[in-house]
């Protein structure tokens, strides 16, 4: 038993002191009580150790506690062994998917979009669906991108999911899914109520020139009102957005600042289109993520109308640091901004008027709070007209 304490407390010592050594206390401060929380997880990690009823693997240990750690900060972080460093280099296709999208809150990965006709729609996937294991492995502690990546892979092969789904007595499903490259053109265009609504689900596959032409006919029977609907439109980034994002009246830059304060890169509105003339509104929502926020808040800086409820906050790129084991570590280091340093990271775009939906299921609450939206431009629509 002394043996085995001795044991713990240099392996202890040993932590405290690799941590302290990198630097780590005087970059936190000596007034936050970062160095009494070292000094206590190496404790924790002793008591453990020495106390726990199983016997437990010290590395394995750590590992839970590095994936805590950079999985707690947002959903880009996380802890990567030597073999996911490989992996994560491995630059072959990964354009193909099962035909769903998903987003990250805490461990919980669900999710947000089904693809229609695609493998997942087939096999009946569902928005507010968990996703639990990719080809066997759990999803919990791995970052949104890493996910998605397991998901992604070459058109033609199969990638076997778990699924749990909520109100169901937590039904569990086991599928197996084949990647096919998107099919959809990305988007929808119908009129409600006299309102164009233009329904984005893949704002990254939007032909630009296509939607230009349904909306110019549908600007010349007299429709002057548009919806832009950016609900569960979760994939992709600010860079695939641009050129749409002129179409709607954006013209100032989008920034990504990293943690220094400097401006790494910049993205300019692509060439300038008139898309429409007329009202414009936005309309999104939690699952609203990534170049969809981006549009949004390109849009929004227009004194476009924003309806619905605050985006997912899905506004920075991690990098990838590598320790000199081998493993790694994925760290969101820089985040985008308008040129009034406006982001939507982590909080998400907060809309002008919160609308919510409700109903039964994720269909009739959609609908409910689309119908919402367009009585609130109808009425908008009477009262300009009268005034």
């Amino acid at each position: 038993m002394k043996k085995s304490r001795y044991f713990l407390l240099s392996f202890s010592l040993v932590l405290v002191v690799a941590i302290l050594g990198s630097g780590m206390a005087v970059r936190v401060g000596a007034d936050d009580g970062s160095y009494r929380e070292t000094v206590q997880f190496a404790e924790i990690m002793s008591t453990i150790l020495e106390y726990y009823v199983d016997p437990v693997d010290a590395e394995a240990l750590l590992r839970g506690a590095y994936e805590g750690m950079l999985g707690g900060l947002d959903p880009n972080g996380a802890y990567l062994t030597a073999d996911e460093v490989e992996e994560w280099r491995d630059r072959r296709s990964r354009d193909a998917g099962p035909g769903l999208s998903v987003l990250k809150v805490g461990r919980v990965v669900q999710v947000v979009a089904v693809e229609p006709e695609s493998s997942a729609d087939d096999a009946d996937v569902k928005v507010g669906d968990h996703l639990r294991r990719v080809d066997g492995r759990s999803v919990r502690d791995l970052s949104l991108l890493q996910t998605r990546r397991l998901l992604g892979g070459e058109a033609g092969t199969e990638v076997s999911v778990e699924l749990l789904r909520p109100g169901s007595d937590f039904e569990t499903l086991k599928l197996s899914l084949l990647r096919g490259l998107p099919a959809g053109r990305g988007y929808s265009v119908e009129v409600q109520r006299g309102i164009a609504v233009v329904r984005v689900e893949a704002p990254e596959r939007v032909d630009r020139e296509a939607l230009l032409e349904e909306l110019d006919d549908i600007r010349s029977r007299g429709v002057t009102q548009l919806l832009l609907d950016l609900r569960n439109a979760a994939e992709a980034g600010p860079r695939e957005v641009a050129r749409l994002a002129a179409c709607f009246g954006a013209e100032s830059e989008l920034r990504l600042r990293d943690t220094k304060g400097r401006v790494t890169d910049s993205i300019e509105p692509g060439s300038e289109c008139d898309a429409w003339s007329g009202d414009l509104a936005v309309l999104i929502n939690g699952a609203t993520a990534g170049a969809a926020e981006a549009l949004a808040q390109w849009i929004k800086g227009t004194e476009t109308a924003v309806f619905g409820q605050s985006s997912y906050g899905l506004g920075s790129e991690p990098s990838l640091y590598e320790l000199e084991n081998g493993s790694g570590l994925l760290v969101s280091t820089a985040q985008w901004e308008t040129v009034d340093g406006e982001s939507w990271n982590e909080e998400g775009l907060d809309p002008d008027t919160v609308v919510e939906g409700e109903g039964g299921d994720y269909a009739e609450i959609q609908s409910d709070q689309l119908n919402k939206v367009l009585e609130r431009l109808e009425e908008r629509a009477r009262l300009e007209k009268a005034a």
